[in-house]
Parts: structure tokens; C-alpha cells; sequence
């Protein structure tokens, strides 16, 4: 009898939903605050915004990697393996806060040979500068939440989530602006505001940590190289995944953006819409995830396709639910991001279009979001990398001739939604073979290896 899976996987996604939310929410208020300083700080925190993301979605995903192997520990009813995968993602944050240092500075003069105007370049310079020197306290909150919610302990992270972005909101408020006797620092404020924000989830997670028993044991805080080689063999690829696919689409907004400012902005606000979709649909594959290292901890891989199938029925809901607000009321949803000048009119009737393919790859990407989070939470990470950088290439390949030959906004949305489709399949057709069971994240109890 198959095992209904629900409920469990709702608990636990609700708390991730919120959280994933909060990221977005605090994007958002930063550019609310920011639009009150000056339009050319707004400008600059587009772009450097999504470089720092680019970035840091390499250190945070192969760092939170680790709560992959938190959840097989846990599975497996292992605590003192629990706490070993914990402190992997420790080490990560370690190493890649002194990297995030050590490139911060060089990487940041690039933006001054990007073409922009002086000011917003400079803005854009020192906004990347601050977030990336202080990388260490996103990929340490990443690596810690993985702990938490590798043991089921969602609601912990949305607190700790819910807190980092009142005190987020707060300082932005007051560093931007100079409110409350704080000093006017603009955009630096922002980027200030953001690392503050994050270092005091940073703290809280530690606090956590060291409560639980994390610090206590020398054993578990030892650095073990066969180990740690082994989780970054695993990690990295899920890292790369993550800023390959942040990377691919960042091109295509590129790409499109060659076709007129309408257009670029028509599409940036249909991505910005479709993340209303997007981050329950994560929270949705997260929870799968969990519950799939669960099973495979504790040696029940037959329950892994029902939650599978079971959590992507349920996020294909949701997306239907969405995929219809977006094709029914595209305008006026468009028309709240669109402005007042003098092209919003055209940006509200050419959003109109693009959403009714955000419309049908919503519907699409549920299976990409979460049949992506089982296989990589069942350990399939450098097939799903390698396999995405194919696809990848092959979308910006045919993006890059449809752009030379026959550039248009319905024929490169066309080629987009079908990319989202293709990788859909591949994620789909690679779990039904049952590659995933030949994986093992974890190695084997030390009684059994001694009784064999």
C-alpha cells in the first residue's frame, strides 16, 4: 500500500515557503528604500544584486549541500553523524568566506568597464564590494539551516528567516536614509543593512548550534579530508547547478534586452511576477528533498518515488492555480511594476504576452523544482549538473542564433519556455530509471562494515 506522504510534506514545507519568501521581500524593500535616494542607486542595484547572487549561489548551495546529508543522518537516527554533516557546511562557510575576500575587491572593478554611467557604476562597485566581503554570514546561515532543517526543524529556520529580515528592513531604512541619528550611506547603506542583516541569522544559527550540542564533541568538529572531499564531490555540482541556472537565465534577459527597453522590461517584471510562483514551488521541492533523505537514511528507497510523485502532484497544483492569475489577469498585475512614464503603457501590453508563457512554464518548471530537489537530495547532483550545462549551452547556442537571424520577443519566450520543458523531461525520464538508488551519500555504519 502506497504511503500517503502529504501531510508531512506540507508541515514541513510551510516554514521553507515563508522563508524563501523572505528573501524576495527583502529585495524588494531594499529597492523601495533605495528609490527614495536616488534613481541611479536603483539602477546599480539591479545588476550588482544579481552578480552578488551569482556568486554567492556557488558557496551557499554546495555549503547548504550539507543539510542533504543532515536529513540521511537523520534518517538513519545517526546524531553524531547529524552533527559531522553540520560541521561539513561549517567548513565550507569557513573556506569560502576567506575566498569571498580574497576576489571581492578585483571582481568589484569590473563594473567600471561595463559601460554604465559613472555614478550608477561606482554605486554598482560598492554595493558587490560590501555583500561579497561579507559572503562568510550567508553561506554559514546556509550551512546551518541545512542542519535544522535536515533534522525537520523548519519553523526554527522561518523564525531566524523572519528576524534577519525585520533587522534587514530596519537598518536599510536607517542607513539609506540617515533616519534615527544613522548616517546617509545610500547605496553602501543597503549592502551594509543586507551583511548586518545576515550576520544576525549567522549568530542566532550558532547560538542554535552551540545549545544543541555541536561545538561539545571534538570528534565531530574534526576536519576529516576523505570526507570533506568526498561531500564537496556531491556539493559542488549542486553549487554550480544553482549559478549555472542564475547565469542562463541572466543571458537570456541579456539577449532580450538587445531587442528594446520595453522588452527587457516587459520580461524583467514577468520574471519578478513569476516569483510568487516559483519560491512555494521551492519550498514545496526542499520539503521533498527532506523527506527523501529520510528515506534513503533510513534504507527505504521504494518510499522515494511516492513522495516524488506525490509532492510534484501537489506543487503542479499550486502552479496551476498561478498559471491561471497570470493568463487572466497579466495587465494588471504588469501594470504594478510598469511605472508611470511614458513607454508603461507598452510595458503593460507587452508583459500581457510574456506572462502567458510565464504561464505555461510555471506549469512546466513544477517537475524541474522539484523532481531537481529528489534527485538531489537522493545524491544525483553531478548528473544533474552535467546535464543541465548540455542543455544550457544548447539553449544559448540556438538563443544566440534566433538573436542574429530572427531576433523577436515571441520566438526567444518560445525558445525559453521550451528549454524549461526539455529539462523537465530529462529530470523526469533520469528519476523513473532508478539511477538514484545506485547513490550513496553516506558511509556505511561502522558495525556493519566491522560485521562484513
Amino acid at each position: 500500500m502506497t504511503r500517503n506522504h502529504v501531510p508531512k510534506l506540507l508541515k514541513l514545507a510551510g516554514p521553507m515557503i515563508l522563508s524563501s519568501s523572505a528573501i524576495t521581500l527583502m529585495q524588494i524593500i531594499d529597492a523601495i528604500v533605495l528609490s527614495r535616494y536616488s534613481n541611479e542607486s536603483v539602477a546599480a542595484m539591479g545588476p550588482s544584486s544579481l552578480a552578488v547572487i551569482l556568486f554567492q549561489g556557488f558557496l551557499f548551495g554546495t555549503a547548504g549541500y550539507a543539510g542533504t546529508f543532515v536529513a540521511h543522518s537523520h534518517g538513519r537516527g545517526d546524531s553524531t553523524e547529524v552533527f559531522k554533516s553540520a560541521w561539513l557546511g561549517i567548513q565550507t562557510a569557513l573556506f569560502s568566506g576567506v575566498l569571498a575576500l580574497v576576489v571581492a575587491w578585483p571582481i568589484a572593478q569590473l563594473f567600471l568597464f561595463a559601460g554604465h554611467e559613472p555614478e550608477v557604476a561606482h554605486d554598482e562597485k560598492i554595493y558587490f564590494l560590501i555583500c561579497m566581503a561579507g559572503s562568510f554570514f550567508p553561506v554559514l546561515c546556509s550551512s546551518l539551516a541545512g542542519w535544522l532543517s535536515g533534522t525537520g526543524k523548519t519553523v526554527t529556520v522561518f523564525k531566524v528567516t523572519f528576524i534577519s529580515f525585520v533587522a534587514n528592513a530596519l537598518l536599510a531604512w536607517g542607513l539609506v536614509l540617515g533616519e534615527w541619528g544613522m548616517p546617509r550611506m545610500g547605496i553602501a547603506g543597503a549592502a551594509v543593512a543586507t551583511v548586518s542583516a545576515q550576520m544576525v541569522a549567522a549568530l542566532l544559527y550558532t547560538a542554535l548550534f552551540i545549545k544543541s550540542g555541536g561545538f561539545a564533541d571534538p570528534v565531530v568538529r574534526r576536519f576529516d579530508k576523505l570526507e570533506y572531499r568526498r561531500f564537496l564531490s556531491l556539493a559542488m555540482p549542486f553549487g554550480f547547478r544553482i549559478s549555472g541556472e542564475l547565469a542562463a537565465w541572466t543571458l537570456f534577459l541579456v539577449i532580450v534586452g538587445r531587442l528594446g527597453t520595453v522588452e527587457l522590461a516587459a520580461s524583467s517584471i514577468a520574471f519578478r511576477i513569476n516569483g510568487a510562483a516559483f519560491f512555494p514551488a521551492l519550498g514545496l521541492g526542499q520539503a521533498a528533498g527532506i523527506l527523501v533523505g529520510y528515506a534513503r537514511g533510513s534504507g527505504n528507497d521504494d518510499e522515494v518515488p511516492a513522495i516524488a510523485w506525490q509532492s510534484l502532484a501537489v506543487c503542479e497544483i499550486w502552479m496551476l492555480a498561478m498559471a491561471f492569475v497570470f493568463a487572466t489577469a497579466s495587465a494588471p498585475l504588469v501594470s504594478v511594476f510598469a511605472g508611470s512614464g511614458t513607454e508603461s503603457q507598452q510595458i503593460i501590453e507587452t508583459g500581457s504576452l510574456v506572462m502567458k508563457f510565464v504561464a505555461i512554464y510555471c506549469l512546466l518548471d513544477a517537475a524541474n523544482v522539484v523532481i531537481g530537489c529528489v534527485l538531489a537530495s537522493a545524491g544525483e547532483t553531478l548528473w544533474i549538473a552535467r546535464a543541465f550545462f548540455i542543455a544550457s549551452c544548447l539553449f544559448m547556442m540556438l538563443l544566440w542564433l534566433v538573436d542574429r537571424l530572427y531576433p523577436g520577443l515571441l520566438l526567444e519566450w518560445t525558445l525559453a519556455t521550451v528549454f524549461v520543458l526539455v529539462t523537465a523531461l530529462v529530470w523526469s525520464f533520469r528519476f523513473h530509471t532508478g539511477a538514484w538508488r545506485k547513490v550513496q551519500l553516506l558511509r556505511k555504519p561502522e558495525s556493519s562494515v566491522s560485521d562484513s
